[in-house]
């Protein structure tokens, strides 16, 4: 019997970068790797969809791609990773949770790491494999 494939294929880039944001631990981590937030481009491409979790809130923008017609554009100081993530719908993620910029971004990613907390933690995860 053939299985039907319900995953969704989605390409985001996440993007580590220091912050101005204030708390005190920021002091313990990497100064290139103290925020992550993620993009994508809107169905159609003439827009970046930027998420983006602060100390209080998460921001939610778009911005046109004739301003900023290349990723790097947005944050030209920054580390980007362009990921494909593939999201298995039956692959329930934990609820008990750190929310943090991290949280977001492996949120969208549909990733499973209970114990990466940290942009740096995030960064080297996504280096060593292609997310699923």
């Amino acid at each position: 019997m053939d299985t039907i494939d319900t995953n969704t294929v989605q390409k985001w880039y996440i993007i580590f970068r220091k912050t101005d944001l204030k708390h005190w631990i920021f002091k313990w981590l990497d100064p290139e790797f103290q925020h992550c937030y993620a993009v994508k481009e809107s169905p159609g491409g003439e827009f970046w969809i930027i998420l983006d979790s602060k100390n209080c809130y998460t921001d939610v923008t778009i911005e046109s791609k004739i301003n900023y017609p290349l990723i790097r554009d947005l944050d030209p100081d920054s580390v980007i990773l362009s990921i494909r993530a593939i999201i298995d719908p039956d692959n329930y993620r934990y609820t008990l949770c750190v929310s943090n910029c991290v949280e977001v971004c492996k949120s969208v990613l549909g990733i499973k790491a209970f114990w990466c907390w940290t942009p740096y933690q995030l960064y080297k995860r996504l280096l060593s494999c292609q997310v699923h």
